[in-house]
């Protein structure tokens, strides 16, 4: 693995496991950008939808110069539950796997997360909190939440940044498909470094399903998370360590 691999994979690693508040598509830079209407399924990522209009909705043909604008128009949902798993290269080639059980609702995230190593990182987000222990701990850790916690706490590259890219650095756009599902695709390319990151972001659900970093035909970070259970079942308690409820889920849609 040469050096600049090797500094991309340390650095991924710490950008991965920082802290950082909610964050969902909050981005406006585009707030002209009309309602869009997504077509069927396509079989290849470059593969696009064939332009025109439809009511009151216009639907866009994605490409690498209106990806921004389609994702932009995409919401995910206030409440669901689902499992991301994550593996991640190290710098002697071993790959390291992070299982995460995900419950988002009406503004809170928790998050278990069974690490490489064994451990099992215990995160709760909201209302700009962040609290964090390992294993059976009885005593917690809280932080305040900063932007983007909650993606990070999973271990997910935060691709809301998709929006604020330049356009220039995008260099594949399209309707493709990812573990069955119709997703939004963008490749993102570092040319500094020299690698490439790959963002599925599904249609339905407007969640991010599947991403992967890699150099040349190399991948060292590859995410998963299809099958998503909306809304998170009513009655779950986020609670610390201690026994105090923060949150309880409700079935909210």
């Amino acid at each position: 693995m040469d050096k600049k691999h090797r500094n991309l994979v340390a650095v991924l690693v710490a950008v991965v496991m920082a802290v950082a508040l909610f964050s969902a598509f909050s981005v406006n830079w585009f707030h002209q950008t009309p309602s869009v209407i997504l077509p069927t399924l396509t079989p290849t990522p470059s593969a696009t939808a064939a332009p025109g209009t439809a009511g009151d909705y216009q639907r866009v043909e994605v490409t690498a110069e209106t990806v921004q604008r389609v994702v932009a128009t995409l919401e995910r949902p206030a409440s669901y539950a689902r499992t991301v798993t994550v593996e991640t290269v190290g710098e002697d080639g071993t790959v390291g796997q992070t299982t995460a059980q995900v419950v988002v609702d009406g503004g809170w995230t928790q998050v278990t997360a069974t690490l490489p190593d064994g451990r099992v990182c215990h995160t709760i987000v909201g209302e700009e909190k962040r609290y964090v222990w390992y294993d059976d701990q009885h005593t917690w850790q809280e932080y305040p939440a900063q932007e983007r916690t909650a993606d990070l706490s999973q271990r997910l590259p935060t691709y809301e940044d998709v929006l604020a890219l330049v356009q220039s650095d995008i260099v594949d756009a399209g309707y493709a498909s990812s573990g069955e599902l119709p997703c939004i695709y963008v490749a993102v390319e570092e040319q500094e470094l020299g690698y490439v990151e790959e963002y599925w972001v599904s249609v339905d659900t407007g969640l991010l399903v599947h991403a992967e970093s890699r150099k040349g035909e190399d991948v060292f970070y590859r995410m998963s998370g299809y099958i998503v259970e909306t809304p998170a079942t009513a009655g779950l308690a986020f609670s610390l360590p201690d026994g105090t409820v923060l949150h309880t889920t409700s079935l909210l849609g």
